[in-house]
């Protein structure tokens, strides 16, 4: 029987991880307020992003 290697389409991994970070961390600037600064929601969509990648990618031991 022959073995079958199966395929991860990298595009849409990362994708996903992208678009649910970004929705994350939109969600976690609006937490606590109604009117958050630009800078407030740009810091949590990153942390978000960065977060929801490091759970499909791994960077290594050496990563900051």
């Amino acid at each position: 029987m022959k073995r079958v290697k199966p395929t991860v389409n990298i595009y849409t991994v990362l994708s996903r991880a992208v678009e649910e970070g970004a929705h994350y961390g939109v969600n976690r600037a609006y937490k606590h307020t109604d009117t958050p600064s630009r800078d407030t929601i740009i810091y949590e969509v990153e942390m978000a992003v960065m977060n929801a990648l490091s759970e499909v990618v791994d960077y290594g031991e050496n990563h900051e």
